[in-house]
């Protein structure tokens, strides 16, 4: 179990669609932490050139990111944290086309869903076990944060801040390094 808390790649399967990888954040309702994740991510694929990656027989491709996100108790429907909108915009988070994090609304994660994505990024290891309670079959998709991201709701706009620091930095160790994807 320790070991699918902490890895940063997924074993097994190449992803469905072999140019993209799609991840989507998981967290408890879809309001703070996973929205903020996936404006980062989708911000940061943006500004990113596409990497170049090995595949099975040495063949190099190209692979772009794209998130969504998804809560495990979400209340559907429910607007994005004013403070993670606020935090969002203060960090310089530009929402993408298709992807503005101002109208994001909570989903619930359905396991009609689960071939939507590649990854299933945890933002804590609770999270990462609920997964696999409710999804045993998707255990190779899921990944964990590298460090447990704390839950801001209810704070204030400075534990936003900090949270989406701890996010962003996270998401750049995932996603974005030359050990990542």
């Amino acid at each position: 179990m320790a070991e699918l808390m902490t890895k940063t790649r997924i074993p097994g399967e190449a992803p469905q669609t072999a140019n993209v990888l799609r991840v989507c954040f998981v967290c408890t309702g879809n309001t703070c932490r996973s929205p903020m994740a996936e404006a980062v991510t989708n911000a940061s694929a943006s500004d990113e050139p596409e990497k170049e990656r090995d595949s099975v027989g040495g063949q190099t491709h190209t692979r772009r990111v794209t998130a969504k996100s998804r809560g495990l108790f979400a209340s559907d429907g429910e607007p994005i944290s004013a403070n993670a909108v606020r935090a969002l915009e203060l960090a310089g988070i530009r929402p993408g086309e298709g992807t503005d994090y101002h109208s994001h609304t909570a989903r619930t994660l359905r396991a009609e869903e689960l071939n939507e994505f590649d990854w299933l990024i945890a933002m804590s290891d609770r999270h990462a076990m609920e997964l696999l309670l409710r999804f045993p079959e998707a255990a190779p998709k899921i990944v964990c944060m590298p460090v447990p991201i704390a839950d801001p709701w209810g704070g204030d706009l400075s534990c936003y801040r900090e949270c989406l620091a701890a996010i962003t930095e996270g998401v750049k160790q995932l996603l974005f390094t030359e050990e990542s994807i």
